[in-house]
């Protein structure tokens, strides 16, 4: 009979799955609560995707978060670069999805004028 596992063992087992896919790769994590998908989350979502398949990018991860409590800035995007690097944009749409994950993942810089102020 197979060993049970603990609450522990099994989280810790699911965490180090989750980093050694995220290793090494550019982290995009688009705020998807009622508020962010009622002012265009769906579509940015859908161009941070397409944007990836498109341009046969494979250094990104896209990721679905929770409220981040700044419902007026909506919809927001966090990208977090491999060398620990934060940057959050405001106001994202699809036009600005496309062009912030592509400067990205291709030139390693941020989209200054779209960056939360």
């Amino acid at each position: 009979m197979a060993e049970r596992l603990t609450y522990e063992q099994l989280r810790k087992a699911a965490e180090e799955r989750i980093n050694s896919k995220r290793k090494g790769k550019i982290r995009v994590l688009v705020c998807y609560t009622s508020c962010s998908i009622s002012v265009g989350a769906n579509e940015v979502l859908k161009s941070l995707q397409e944007t990836l398949k498109y341009s046969n990018i494979d250094n990104v991860i896209i990721e679905t978060t929770g409220c981040l409590g700044i419902c007026t800035k909506e919809p927001l995007v966090d990208v977090y670069m491999p060398d620990g690097r934060k940057y959050s944009y405001e106001l994202v749409d699809e036009k600005k999805a496309m062009i912030i994950i592509l400067s990205h993942s291709q030139l390693g810089k941020p989209v200054e004028e779209y960056l939360l102020k």
